[in-house]
């Protein structure tokens, strides 16, 4: 009975943390928004044209998976282990070994900035999404 307790003091701290522009800072990963620059909602939305164009064949509408791995959870996601330098590095270099080839001959590097700037709001979206989802399933329990 005090764990669907606890789980719903944690989803109000969590939601607290949202409300207060916490995961904004942890949003980049550790490594920081690499450069130093933070990106524009502008960036996000051009990255999110450039995704489409470039990306989406693999990674499915809004970076959701598909041929290719999902790009708005888990290490990409808010506060996961990958840096915005990492993505960087993978989007223009590509992965040795899989599909995913290397986008630096064909964007600019502002451009991939852009693509990760829409990643990085994109997942931001699906994080808030899912705790609203997981608020919504415990009310039917209370």
């Amino acid at each position: 009975m005090t764990y669907p307790l606890i789980r719903r003091v944690a989803r109000g701290v969590a939601a607290l943390m949202l409300t207060l522009g916490v995961t904004q800072v942890s949003a980049f990963g550790p490594g920081g928004p690499g450069g130093g620059n933070t990106p524009a909602a502008s960036d996000a939305s051009a990255g999110e044209e450039l995704f489409g164009r470039n990306c989406q064949q693999c990674h499915n509408s809004r970076g959701k998976g598909g041929k290719g791995p999902q790009l708005v959870k888990g290490a990409w996601g808010p506060g996961g282990a990958n840096s915005d330098d990492y993505m960087f590095k993978i989007i223009s270099e590509g992965r040795p070994n899989t599909q995913m080839g290397g986008f630096g001959p064909a964007l600019k590097p502002e451009e991939i900035r852009q693509i990760i700037a829409f990643l990085r709001e994109e997942a931001k979206r699906v994080q808030i999404a899912d705790k609203k989802a997981d608020a919504a399933d415990d009310e039917n329990w209370f």
